[in-house]
């Protein structure tokens, strides 16, 4: 028989050399994948920070005297997240009250942003009070000198301004002797936070009215506590709650504000509310009060403005549209320098 020749082949391993390589290879390709991936995301990252670097040079670069906020803001009752830094910016930067429009576009603003801060106005009326003489008003509120108490809270509200984002508005040139009353007895000695008595009316109040009108007709609004006159008869459905106040307020003030005060900071003890409040001389005095109770809301005094509103009507002669001149009054800029007050040409 022949024999049989069996050939086993063997598995002949790679070389060490050639193994090496492979695997050398291997990693070269994983290496080259993180390092293509880490460069999108590092392009990725460059170009957002570029972004977020541009829109805040955008703001930063705007220059504080040319500023024309009509010019920049188109909506002021839905306002975009640039358009809120901007008004954080200018309220950051402020040294003055802007022009006479252009202060109710900012001051809306603040409302529209809902950036927490306090308005409270001075006129003649809260001008007289705060030297002690006796007075009435055509709105049926009556001060006595024996009222010291209210005098003195009234007094204390004037120096609101001395804290941050908080507002005192003053009356108009006309008006100077009142103004320089006020600021006698108040501790504020800057314009930073300083604005105009009669910002929502006269030739502001359709531009006011429209804005108002938009304002609570929008959903995302903070809620809204009104404080306004008892005599109430139009249907305030965009109010969350409504604090009436009598005509008498001011002269039983000593006795009334036992019984409103605790309720009303019951309210601002919460966060996210808006305190739209028509009550006189006594709004200041209420509005100082509720921002030490919690300086996270909006408390802000509208006056008359808000007549039409809560009414239905209104007698001042400045919402008549026609060709008259209170409806076309407006105030002139001003700024303050060692607690006297300068007017702009």
């Amino acid at each position: 028989m022949k024999s049989r020749r069996i050939i086993i082949k063997k598995k002949i391993k790679p070389s060490f050399k050639k193994t090496n390589k492979r695997i050398v290879l291997k990693h070269r390709r994983k290496i080259k994948y993180l390092a293509i991936c880490f460069l999108i995301i590092l392009i990725y990252l460059v170009s957002y920070f570029k972004v977020i670097k541009h829109k805040y040079n955008n703001i930063n670069n705007i220059s504080y005297e040319n500023l024309n906020i009509k010019e920049f803001i188109n909506d002021t009752t839905n306002l975009d997240n640039q358009a809120c830094q901007f008004i954080k910016y200018k309220l950051e930067k402020r040294t003055k009250p802007f022009d006479y429009e252009n202060e109710l576009i900012f001051i809306t603003s603040l409302i529209s942003c809902k950036i927490p801060f306090s308005f409270v106005r001075f006129g003649d009326g809260e001008a007289v009070i705060m030297t002690g003489k006796p007075i009435s008003s055509p709105d049926r509120w009556h001060f006595d000198p024996k009222n010291k108490k209210f005098q003195e809270s009234l007094i204390e509200a004037s120096s609101i301004c001395i804290n941050k984002n908080n507002f005192i508005a003053l009356p108009c040139k006309n008006w100077i002797n009142f103004s320089k009353t006020i600021l006698s007895f108040s501790k504020c000695n800057s314009s930073k936070y300083m604005s105009y008595t009669y910002l929502f009316v006269n030739k502001n109040f359709q531009a006011f009215k429209n804005w108002f009108l938009n304002f609570i007709k929008n959903s995302n609004r903070w809620k809204i506590i009104l404080i306004a006159n008892s005599d109430v008869r139009k249907n305030i459905f965009w109010a969350y709650k409504f604090y009436p106040i009598p005509n008498h307020i001011v002269e039983k003030w000593e006795n009334l504000s036992l019984t409103l005060l605790p309720k009303l900071s019951a309210e601002a003890q919460k966060n996210e509310l808006i305190f739209f409040v028509s009550a006189g001389p006594a709004a200041n005095v209420i509005i100082s009060y509720l921002t030490k109770i919690n300086n996270k809301n909006i408390y802000i005094d509208l006056g008359s403005s808000l007549e039409i509103f809560t009414k239905g009507y209104s007698t001042r002669f400045y919402t008549n549209n026609q060709n008259n001149g209170v409806a076309n009054a407006g105030c002139e800029a001003f700024y303050l320098k060692d607690k006297e007050i300068y007017y702009e040409d």
